[in-house]
């Protein structure tokens, strides 16, 4: 799981089941908020669960869950310089892509620090809604990743102004290309003008989201809301609060536990005290005595 932020007792609402309570509390800790202080996290501990859900999908949506993927070279890398010029670096962490390992060190380091800012959600001409979101990733679906093999003291990898853009599911990783870092620069923030490797990153996703189409069709790549928050990511958070309302009643009943868990033992089933938990996007149930994690819907990564 994303590392944890830090906790503080908060006082009981027997308006809400205790166990949805328990693992909305246990969520909004996670999420670093900036600024890092009581008021920021409770604002996120206020919220409802399928409010609160969609910070923590945006938020948690920027790491990559470690597990074994294919990993695909497309086209577009390996007409870049720097596929050669970066081999050795490029090599060992395609590597590591494949044997699933922790990529968490070659992300950014804002990931750590900034899920959740109440200045995004304010109100006003001025407010900059992306303050607590990467923009390339929510509007395109590609992390990047910093490929220095050399792990600094505090875990991440030493920062590269080159960094590789790919974009993974579940089972695949896709290597898009490699940028510099004037790619995350706004067109606001250059007098209006894009920069070259914006442009670049630009025309390569928009290729990719049309690949296949007739000319003519009309279509929407990513669909955001006002809150610049990821439609998908909107419903993934009200689905899960849906699955957990429904759900949560009927958890102390033992019969129902093993309708719930057919695949394992009913005496074992019956004698389950589930929690409700997130693993990175994954929702599930986790009985701690048996050390089982239960997945009732999968994230997309």
């Amino acid at each position: 799981m994303p590392p944890t932020n830090r906790g503080r007792i908060v006082p009981s609402n027997s308006g809400e089941p205790k166990r949805i309570r328990k693992f909305r509390l246990e969520i909004a800790k996670q999420i670093p908020e900036f600024p890092n202080n009581q008021d920021t996290l409770a604002l996120l501990e206020e919220k409802s669960l399928g409010s609160l859900l969609i910070d923590y999908a945006n938020w948690v949506f920027r790491y990559v869950p470690p597990r074994p993927r294919t990993v695909y070279i497309e086209p577009t890398i390996t007409a870049d310089h720097r596929w050669s010029l970066l081999s050795v670096e490029t090599k060992a962490f395609l590597e590591k892509v494949r044997l699933g390992a922790d990529l968490t060190p070659y992300l950014s380091l804002k990931v750590h620090r900034q899920g959740f800012t109440p200045m995004a959600a304010s109100v006003g001409s001025d407010v900059d809604r992306w303050a607590d979101k990467d923009f390339l990733l929510t509007v395109m679906g590609f992390h990047h990743f910093h490929l220095n093999p050399v792990i600094e003291a505090r875990g991440h990898a030493k920062r590269t102004d080159d960094v590789l853009f790919a974009q993974v599911t579940r089972d695949k990783f896709s290597a898009i290309g490699f940028f510099d870092h004037s790619v995350f620069k706004p067109t606001k923030e250059v007098g209006g003008e894009m920069q070259a490797e914006r442009k670049r990153l630009w025309k390569v996703f928009d290729e990719r989201v049309t690949v296949g189409m007739a000319p003519g069709i009309v279509y929407t790549s990513s669909p955001i809301a006002t809150s610049g928050h990821s439609l998908h990511h909107i419903r993934l958070a009200m689905d899960y609060a849906r699955v957990v309302a429904e759900i949560d009643p009927k958890l102390d009943d033992p019969s129902f536990r093993s309708e719930l868990f057919p695949s394992i033992d009913p005496a074992l089933a019956r004698a389950l005290k589930p929690s409700w938990r997130m693993n990175y996007l994954d929702l599930g149930l986790f009985d701690k005595k048996s050390n089982i994690f239960f997945i009732l819907r999968k994230g997309p990564c």
